[in-house]
């Protein structure tokens, strides 16, 4: 290709963060290539409360990238992974997903460094429905609080003392490719329990289906145990109908033996049912895998609780009024 390969991404310092280190990545193994970064203005970049954000819909922020994709306005496409939609539109493709960054949420603290030091009724921020009804679950004592805006922003106002923050919540991963020298207090929160949102540390390059020397141009950085590990979550959150609006969490670790752990989390909104479940399969069939999860999901009442979440239906799921957490542990080996 003699002309420059145009990479298309959001606009955010995180976004063009992580574009940049996909492109010096490419750089080392092309030294030839020449790469154009287009920023491309999604739907999600213009809403500014939380509560409209989870109502839009899926793929708030890849449609007009992915519509420049098709339009060959663009010729790669770099998106954070857990942004995706579960399904892709059949003329388009994952190309590579480089080697994933740490999938954990993380824990930042205004003054204190681990979230179980904090006073009862300390605010931590956090946008996400995943981690609000987390934080209620697993640290009942400290109240969650909406909090919007970028990374920097977020800091910014953990910062302010008017702003009454203890701490916030945020991707490790993002912090580490923005500010990895940031200057507060952090602690990983443990990714069995606190179970990140899938696709969570990873990066997925998308391409036009058709363009198989892209793919080519693409392979070099393409880690296959970080694809592996994608597939089998984004295959049950298809299956779960998961987003941003549920709290969900789904985390898989392929192990490099040929086992894949998928481990899902979900909870009701007030975080008094918790349902927890960990499957163990083949690194062949993920999607065998994720449907063996989902299905250990629904036998301890998660489509029930998935009723009950706004958008999903009535209120039809019975529970305990003092709610309920329930740990149950299945494991299938494919062979």
């Amino acid at each position: 290709m003699n002309r420059p390969i145009r990479v298309g991404t959001r606009g955010s310092a995180l976004a063009l963060a992580q574009t940049e280190l996909t492109l010096k990545k490419l750089r080392q193994i092309h030294p030839d290539a020449k790469f154009e970064t287009i920023v491309i203005k999604t739907k999600g970049d213009s809403i500014k409360s939380a509560a409209d954000l989870r109502s839009a819909g899926k793929g708030l922020f890849v449609k007009e990238i992915e519509l420049a994709l098709l339009k060959k306005t663009i010729d790669i496409a770099i998106h954070s992974a857990k942004d995706l939609p579960g399904e892709l539109r059949p003329e388009l493709a994952l190309g590579a997903v480089p080697e994933r960054e740490d999938p954990s949420d993380l824990f930042i603290g205004r003054l204190i460094d681990a979230i179980e030091k904090l006073p009862p009724g300390a605010h931590v921020g956090t946008s996400s429905l995943r981690r609000q009804s987390f934080l209620k679950a697993l640290y009942p004592s400290v109240v969650p609080v909406e909090l919007r805006g970028n990374l920097d922003t977020r800091l910014q106002k953990l910062r302010d003392p008017k702003m009454k923050l203890s701490g916030i919540v945020v991707a490790a991963a993002g912090l580490r490719r923005l500010m990895p020298q940031a200057n507060f207090p952090t602690q990983p929160l443990p990714r069995d329990t606190f179970v990140p949102a899938a696709g969570q540390g990873a990066l997925a390059i998308e391409i036009r289906a058709k363009d198989a020397a892209m793919r080519e141009f693409l392979m070099p950085i393409h880690h296959a145990p970080t694809a592996t590990a994608l597939a089998a979550e984004r295959s049950l959150l298809r299956r779960l109908e998961g987003g941003c609006q549920v709290p969900l969490g789904v985390h898989a670790e392929a192990s490099g033996d040929g086992l894949v752990r998928l481990t899902a989390c979900l909870a009701s909104l007030d975080g008094k049912t918790v349902i927890h479940e960990t499957t163990t399969g083949t690194d062949d069939d993920v999607e065998s895998l994720a449907a063996a999860l989902e299905m250990v999901l629904k036998n301890h009442g998660a489509a029930d609780l998935l009723f009950t979440l706004p958008g999903r239906g009535p209120a039809r799921a019975s529970r305990n009024g003092n709610g309920s957490h329930r740990r149950a542990r299945a494991k299938t080996r494919r062979t």
